[in-house]
């Protein structure tokens, strides 16, 4: 197959309809734009067009989105030509867009208009007849006005679009909604016959390969290779099956349990006259995948907890937000960026929330390369007011193509593992009771991808059920739960989730400010002060609901100067990482009832001054990275304790806990456990090899809890920090938490 790409283009902002309907009909005057034309790119945003041309100001600077809030009322004109040779007149020739947000009017030459609606389905035009070979062929696409959808706040069931939510208004979010062309635009060149889809699995041995042929297809040819060398072969009737036997197979892992070799497909499509017509190429990973229940779940629970070539794996997952407002201006690099920075973490699941988009091709190719499973949700979420899924008519057509497309594209990536029918979807009965597949909406998911994928899990929603939150008074409901997102207390912390009975915790977290960096370039200087989201419109547009000061660090550490901004993100991002890793921790103590955590939100959007993410808009860690880190290792200790906040006399219990993924036992039985206490001069006050009770005496106003354990070959450290107030120092040593992030981070740069 030929591919020509069109990445350059202009771009001109006009009235509704003055761009397809070009002249007055009073005058025959050429209407003009509303903007100048620009250059644009596609893969590409307007947004990022405009910024680049200087007609918006930065929109993540200060309040600037509002400025651009006439940008999706617009009418979008893209426009460009290239030459298609005069060698491929032989060929057909098909124009492809593969993203386009959200309705256009496509213009080819002197091709009928086609119009389109739907972010996820490509359009894909036989123009054979329309080319002017060896000459200029011009393409336009008009873009219509982003339709009025529900942002974060709404209704579910008057969904009616299939278009990311997210910029409508979320928390983690503006309310800038994109347009543009934002994955790739070319001209393909294939014979009479052309590979629509493919469907590659791994059964019995053999890696088995089937076609979607468009035209009269012949016969199909595939060869298998690893690293270079031939490994199979295989050929047949383009309607039939394909089957190469693998001796020795490399077998695929996830990140933390083995390798991610990917072989080498090649596939080749004959018309019936033996001429080459349509080729393919793909990376295959070869693995098994089973499901089956948490051990003590009940008959109601679905099976969430999944084997990898027969391997149990505990999931140290992370929720992902689309990279960007922007996101058709993300690149493949920045993509690397963050799933590098997710497997340097232990990360081996991924969850792509509904209120985003379909993840691209470069982000399931590179999940394939780091063994970084997929969870993809279909693109509908919850709306607050209601969160029924929508059973409108013209949105289940809409939503069902994006699966049909989904599917069939995503179903070949090694990486993918769940799907799901979208997110916090909830019974009409009750906002918070998960929907089932007795839902017609998500039934007619269901369906689709029994037909077009078998191999994977589909689950109805994320959270599952029984119960949407998590309620540790009903243990026997607590399947799939989401929540919470934010610090329990320094008492109530602890408490839920030394007794959480999640089988699954598909969502949680805990906020925290932003990095200090990322504030000095979205703020302004009079605005890089100690204050409040009630107190300040500026930090209430970045992250309205993840105001930490008055509710956590004031009732802590104690009032803060408006001078003291860095000190007050030392403060936030410490408590951020105290309350993630514990509850990471805590849920791991209880593997394989439960089966895994998946952290809300390991990215953001558009900077925000304060958000659950573990990882800044600008690609930076925040400090609850590394404590996220630390608790996914594979060989690790951890400790069950009561409260972060102590007196002395009162009684301290300690159970220390060895995780070990290379094994399916609990505690790592053989390994030797040593738990030092220090005081806050780091002199050591008790030791124990094991479960310990000691009373807080003699300590200062901190005291550490230094956890060890080594098995001979493998050895792992837990430094848990704890605050002592009395009547005179009511609140925690605000000195300790910087000179502990100190030593953590110069630790982290040996």
């Amino acid at each position: 197959m030929i591919f020509l790409y069109l990445t350059d283009w202009q771009l001109a902002g006009f009235w509704p309809y003055t761009a397809i309907w070009n002249r007055s009909v009073e005058t025959g005057a050429i209407h003009g734009g509303v903007t100048p034309s620009i250059p644009a790119k596609v893969p590409g945003s307007i947004h990022m067009d405009l910024l680049r041309a200087g007609l918006i100001e930065d929109p993540y600077y200060e309040m600037n989105s509002l400025l651009c809030e006439w940008v999706p009322q617009r009418w979008w004109m893209y426009r460009t030509s290239c030459v298609i040779p005069e060698d491929l007149r032989c060929k057909r020739i098909r124009l492809v867009f593969r993203g386009i947000d959200y309705k256009a009017h496509i213009f080819f030459n002197d091709m009928p208009k086609v119009v389109h609606e739907g972010m996820y389905t490509h359009v894909v035009l036989d123009v054979t007849q329309y080319v002017k070979f060896g000459e200029e062929n011009v393409v336009q696409v008009v873009l219509e006005s982003a339709p009025d959808e529900m942002g974060q706040i709404g209704y579910t069931r008057e969904t009616f679009t299939q278009k990311a939510r997210f910029t409508y208004k979320w928390d983690f979010g503006t309310r800038m909604i994109h347009l543009g062309l934002y994955d790739k635009v070319y001209f393909e060149a294939v014979g009479g016959a052309a590979i629509e889809s493919s469907h590659i699995r791994y059964i019995d041995g053999k890696v088995t390969y089937a076609a979607e042929v468009d035209g009269e297809g012949g016969r199909l040819h595939a060869e298998l290779f690893f690293n270079g060398e031939h490994v199979g072969s295989a050929e047949g009737e383009s309607a039939g099956l394909l089957e190469i036997p693998v001796e020795n197979p490399k077998l695929w892992y996830p990140n933390g349990y083995g390798e991610q070799p990917l072989y080498d497909l090649s596939v080749k499509l004959y018309d019936k006259s033996g001429e080459l017509s349509d080729s393919r190429e793909f990376k295959v990973g070869l693995r098994t995948l089973s499901y089956e229940r948490c051990d003590g779940a009940n008959d109601a629970s679905l099976p969430y907890l999944v084997r990898v070539n027969g391997k149990r794996i505990y999931l140290k997952g992370v929720n992902i937000t689309p990279l960007d407002h922007m996101y058709g201006a993300v690149t493949r690099e920045r993509y690397d960026k963050m799933l590098r920075l997710a497997k340097d973490a232990g990360v081996n699941l991924i969850r792509v929330w509904g209120g985003g988009i379909i993840e691209s091709e470069d982000f399931y190719d590179l999940c394939d390369r780091y063994g970084i499973m997929v969870w993809q949700e279909f693109i509908q979420s919850s709306s607050g007011i209601d969160n029924t899924p929508s059973e409108k008519p013209e949105f289940l057509k809409l939503i069902a193509a994006t699966a049909e497309t989904a599917v069939k594209e995503k179903r070949n990536h090694v990486s993918l593992t769940y799907w799901s029918g979208g997110n916090e979807l909830f019974d009409p009965s009750d906002k918070w009771i998960p929907a089932t597949f007795e839902n017609k909406n998500l039934a007619m998911l269901k369906s689709i991808v029994d037909r077009l994928d078998p191999d994977r899990l589909m689950l109805p929603t994320s959270a599952s059920g029984p119960l949407g939150s998590i309620d540790p008074s009903r243990p026997e409901d607590n399947h799939d739960v989401h929540g919470p997102w934010k610090y329990a207390g320094v008492e109530g912390h602890y408490k839920l989730y030394n007794t959480s009975p999640a089988q699954l915790h598909s969502e949680f977290g805990c906020d925290g400010m932003t990095n200090i960096e990322a504030l000095r370039t979205i703020l302004s200087p009079k605005n890089r002060k100690v204050t409040t989201m009630a107190e300040n419109f500026v930090w209430r547009h970045h992250g309205e609901w993840w105001d930490t000061y008055e509710y956590r660090e004031k009732p802590i550490f104690g009032e803060l100067a408006e001078d003291e901004l860095e000190l007050f993100v030392m403060l936030s991002q410490y408590m951020q990482a105290e309350g993630i890793r514990y509850a990471v921790e805590a849920n791991r103590r209880r593997a394989w009832q439960n089966c895994g955590s998946i952290i809300w939100q390991f990215n953001e959007p558009w900077p925000n001054v304060s958000c659950t993410c573990l990882v800044d808009y600008y690609m930076q860690p925040k400090f609850a990275y590394w404590f996220f880190r630390d608790a996914l290792k594979s060989f690790h200790i951890s400790m069950r304790y009561d409260k972060l906040v102590w007196r002395e006399g009162e009684i301290f219990r300690g159970l220390p806990f060895v995780h070990d993924d290379t094994r399916e036992d609990a505690r790592g039985e053989g390994c030797k456990v040593t738990v030092r206490i220090h005081d806050s001069n780091k002199n050591v006050l008790a030791t124990f090899d094991g479960d310990f009770e000691w009373k807080v005496e003699g300590t200062g106003r901190v005291f550490y809890v230094e956890c060890s354990v080594t098995d001979g070959m493998r050895n792992d450290t837990s430094t848990y920090m704890f605050f002592v107030v009395d009547d005179e120092h009511p609140y925690a040593d605000r000195q300790a938490v910087v000179d502990f992030i100190a030593e953590y981070k110069k630790c982290e740069c040996k």
